[in-house]
């Protein structure tokens, strides 16, 4: 499993940042302290928390390694579509077929 140093490092790199002391200004911290967290030293939530923010990436994916880098990003499913998907689930594939073409010809019709 990929440690939080090398996510952070990963994430550095994904954002095309090449200079540690640019970053370092951005989170208002030595450019050592970007060093010891890309060697897994001890790093404070507030410290992660900035570091998701001025990367644009998800804190969860940064601190715990869970979903993806640009999981933060993903739009969310309004309650209409919820809705609409448990619906679909639930329907005969025969019907699921006819309410696709419906849905094709409506969203191609003049």
């Amino acid at each position: 499993m990929e440690s939080r140093g090398d996510r952070l490092s990963r994430a550095i790199k994904g954002r095309g940042i090449s200079k540690m002391m640019a970053l370092a200004l951005d989170l208002d911290v030595h450019e050592s302290a970007i060093s010891r967290w890309r060697k897994d030293g001890p790093m404070s939530l507030e410290h992660a928390a900035r570091l998701s923010e001025v990367l644009d990436i998800s804190l969860d994916w940064l601190v715990l390694g869970r979903g993806e880098m640009d999981a933060h990003a993903v739009e969310r499913l309004a309650s209409e579509e919820f809705e609409l998907l448990r619906i679909v689930r639930r329907m005969r594939r025969n019907a699921l077929l006819h309410l696709l073409a419906m849905l094709d010809d409506l969203t191609h019709s003049p």
